[in-house]
C-alpha cells in the first residue's frame, strides 16, 4: 500500500467542515494506486478546495455585499416574497457574490452597476434582471440605513425584445382546431383567454372561486403584501361555460395533471408549452396568452381602469400599452376600410364610358366652322 504523505493527514484533520470527506474520497483512492497517480489525486483535491474558495463565508464580513445580501435574505421583507421569487433573487444575488462578495457594497457606483449589466450583455434577461435585483436590494438597504444611496436606479435595460409573443386571433383558432372542446389542453386555454389569468392562478382557480356568476379570487402574485394583494372578479363567457361543462375537473381546481391533482406553477408551464408545440405554436406561450386576452378586451372599447381591475394591475401604464395596441389594429382595420368604401364609390361614380364616347366633344369641337 502506497504510504499517505502527512501533508493530506494534517490538512484532513485540520478541516472540521464538508471538505474534509472530500480528501478522505482523494486518499481513498491513493491506497490503491501508484505514487505518481497519487500525487494527481493529491492536487486534483487542492484544486476543488480554490474552486470552493468563493462560495459565502459561514459569517459574512460586515459592509461586503456577501453581508448584505446575507442581511436582505433574512429579512422580513424577503421573507414576504413567493417561495419561487426568493430562490430567484437569492439566486441571482448570490451568483453575482461569487465576483463581488467580498467587495464593499458602499463604493459601488451607477457605472459599476451598469459594467455588471454590460458583462452580461450576451443573456440580456439576466442583465436586466441583475439590475432589477441590485435595485430591490439597495432600496432595502437604504431604507434600513445600511447604504445611503442606491446605485441601481437609473440603469436602462438592454434588453430591446417586447416580452412573450401575444397571440393573434388565427393561432387562438389554430390551437382550438386542434385541441377540441372536453381536452384539459382547450379547458386551460379558454380559462386564460376569457379571464386574462397567469398560469400561477390559471392551475388553482376551482369551484370554490363560483360567487353569483362570477370567478372571485387573489391573484397568486402578490398575494403576501397588503400594497400588492390584489382581488380578480372575472365573469364567466359562453366559451368558458362551455369549456367547463365538457371537461372533467378536478375537486379543488379546474385544471388536473393525469395523477387528478392540482398543477403546480411549473409543471402547468410545461405542460402548456407541450399542447402549445403538439398544435404547431411553438412561438406561443402560456403568458403570450394573456397577453393576447388583454389586447382583446382593449379592442372591445374596455377602458385602462377597466383594463387594470380585471388584470390586477396597479398603473394606469400598463392598461395603455394594450390600449395602444389595440387601437393600432382598429385603426389599420378602419384605414383599410376607407380604401374599400372609396374604390367602390369612385367606380360607381365614374361607370362604363359608352362606346364612341372617347374624345367625342374635341372632334365636335374641331369640325365646327369659324
Amino acid at each position: 500500500m502506497t504510504q499517505i504523505p502527512g501533508e493530506i493527514l494534517v490538512i484532513t484533520s485540520a478541516n472540521q467542515d464538508s471538505r474534509r470527506f472530500e480528501f478522505a474520497r482523494y486518499l481513498r483512492i491513493a491506497t490503491a494506486i501508484s505514487p505518481p497517480e497519487f500525487m494527481q489525486a493529491y492536487f486534483a483535491a487542492l484544486d476543488s478546495l480554490s474552486k470552493k474558495a468563493a462560495a459565502p463565508p459561514s459569517t459574512p464580513r460586515e459592509k461586503t455585499f456577501y453581508w448584505l445580501v446575507d442581511q436582505y435574505c433574512r429579512s422580513e421583507e424577503f421573507k414576504r416574497f413567493d417561495v419561487l421569487t426568493q430562490n430567484d433573487k437569492r439566486g441571482v444575488l448570490n451568483r453575482f457574490c461569487e465576483s463581488a462578495g467580498n467587495l464593499p457594497y458602499e463604493a459601488f457606483r451607477t457605472e459599476d452597476v451598469e459594467r455588471s449589466r454590460d458583462k452580461r450583455s450576451a443573456t440580456p434577461g439576466a442583465a436586466d434582471k441583475l439590475v432589477k435585483y441590485l435595485r430591490s436590494l439597495f432600496k432595502w438597504a437604504v431604507r434600513k440605513k445600511h447604504a445611503k444611496t442606491n446605485p441601481a436606479i437609473g440603469v436602462e435595460k438592454i434588453n430591446e425584445t417586447e416580452g412573450w409573443h401575444t397571440w393573434t386571433h388565427s393561432e387562438v383558432e389554430k390551437y382550438r382546431k386542434h385541441h377540441e372542446i372536453g381536452s384539459k389542453a382547450r379547458l386551460a386555454l379558454e380559462i386564460m383567454l376569457n379571464i386574462g389569468a397567469r398560469r400561477s392562478d390559471a392551475c388553482r382557480i376551482g369551484r370554490q372561486h363560483e360567487v353569483d356568476g362570477y370567478l372571485e379570487f387573489v391573484a397568486w402574485k402578490g398575494r403576501n403584501r397588503a400594497r400588492t394583494r390584489k382581488t380578480i372578479v372575472a365573469r364567466f363567457t359562453a366559451e368558458l361555460k362551455l369549456a367547463l361543462s365538457s371537461t372533467p375537473t378536478g375537486d379543488l381546481t379546474y385544471l388536473v395533471n393525469d395523477l387528478g391533482r392540482p398543477f403546480t406553477i411549473a409543471s402547468f408551464g410545461n405542460r402548456m408549452r407541450e399542447w402549445c408545440d403538439a398544435a404547431g405554436l411553438p412561438q406561443c406561450s402560456s403568458h403570450g396568452l394573456r397577453k393576447a386576452s388583454a389586447v382583446g378586451m382593449a379592442e372591445s372599447g374596455a377602458r385602462a381602469p377597466e383594463l387594470c381591475a380585471l388584470f390586477g394591475w396597479s398603473k394606469l401604464e400598463t392598461a395603455e400599452i394594450y390600449i395602444r395596441e389595440a387601437n393600432k389594429r382598429v385603426m389599420v382595420d378602419n384605414a383599410f376600410a376607407r380604401l374599400d368604401e372609396h374604390r367602390r364609390k369612385s367606380v360607381s361614380l365614374r361607370g362604363p364610358k359608352p362606346d364612341g364616347e372617347t374624345k367625342r366633344r374635341n372632334n365636335g369641337d374641331k369640325s365646327t366652322r369659324k
